[in-house]
Order: C-alpha cells, then structure tokens, then sequence
C-alpha cells in the first residue's frame, strides 16, 4: 500500500482506514466497517492499535493523536472534573458528546468508567482524525516566510516550503485534540489549568 501523494476524498480515506485495520488484525475487508468498534467488534488490543496508528501515519503522512481524549481532558481540566472515583463525570460526559459526534448519543451514559471510553472507538473514529489531520497539513505556512508548504520528500515524515525551502514539522494530531477539547470547554464554561500529560500512546 503506498503512500498518497494528492488529498484523497473522504471515501478514500475511509477505503484506506478499513483496509488498515484489516490488515493489521489479520480480518477480511469484509469484515470491518466504520461503525466496527476497536473493542468489542473487533478485538483489537493495545498493541494492535499502536499498530494501526503507525500504518495511518506512514500511508497519510500526518501526525495521530497519542493520548485519548479522556486522558488528554484530565490535564487539560484536571482530574476531579473529569473522572470520580474511577466513573467519568457529568462534565466528562458532555465533553465525550461534544468531541465524537460519530458516536450514537445513547452510548455515553452516567456511571460510565473511564475504561469504558476505549468500547466507545470505531473505525469512524479514526477516519475522522484523520480528515482533521489532513485538513491541518494543508493550513500549515512557513514560520520564517510565510510562503505555502508542500510535503517534503519521501520518506521523510515533515512539510518543506515552497519558497524558501526550510523543512517543518508536521502538525501535531496531539494539538488537534487539545483545540477541539478547548472549543467543547468554551461551550460547557469549563476552566483550563493545562496540566501536563504523559507523551505517549493511549488510544
């Protein structure tokens, strides 16, 4: 599977997703769909995962988030609005709402764990970070000139200017999440303390 060189439409994207996830789980095409949940459906496990997020960076060229969105909303709003005694809060809850649409409402519901967050991920899930992150790579200007990016040359994983050539980092996925988890704040009043979280995977 190679990587892409053009923006690929959303059916692509989904396409590719689905391919990855079956291959990576060892699962017919057939057998995976958009509403398939990574837990639960699927079977997947942690390092399953990790391998699945790997796959989609190296075929889209971006940067995947590397914490959950539970976790990540833990340091940005600090644990005792988010998570009591192990059950995600009223906040939390509403947070979860706001940021994953793809998810039936009727899913997220008081007394929920926290480790119940991961039966809540489906393939959607990913195809629609991966959109965000494409949309992200295509916004990114040079920070010296300003001129417009282009992907640098494979395999390097970064962008290059157009105009004065400089090489720059891909966007983060990680910041994507934190910009929509500050968007969901602003509706539910939510203050920021911006924590610190731990740099690493925990889809």
């Amino acid at each position: 599977m190679s990587e892409l060189t053009e923006t690929p439409s959303r059916s692509e994207i989904e396409r590719s997703v689905i391919e990855i996830v079956a291959r990576s789980l060892e699962r017919p095409v057939s057998a995976v769909h958009l509403n398939s949940r990574f837990w639960g459906d699927l079977d997947a496990e942690s390092l399953d995962m990790l391998d699945i997020v790997y796959a989609i960076e190296k075929r889209f060229r971006i940067r995947m988030p590397r914490l959950n969105l539970l976790t990540r909303a833990i340091a940005l709003f600090g644990e005792e609005k988010i998570v009591e005694r192990g059950v995600v809060t009223e906040t939390g809850l509403a947070l979860m709402r706001l940021s994953m649409p793809e998810v039936p409402p009727d899913w997220i519901t008081p007394g929920m764990r926290m480790y119940d967050f991961r039966r809540l991920i489906s393939v959607e899930s990913f195809v629609r970070v991966v959109e965000r992150c494409i949309a992200s790579v295509g916004n990114v200007r040079c920070d010296t000139c300003g001129g417009p990016t282009r992907m640098a040359n494979p395999p390097e994983m970064a962008l290059q200017c157009e105009l004065c050539h400089r090489i720059l980092d891909l966007p983060s996925g990680e910041q994507l999440l934190v910009d929509d988890l500050k968007r969901s704040a602003q509706q539910l009043n939510l203050a920021i303390i911006e924590a610190s979280a731990p740099a690493e995977i925990d889809v």
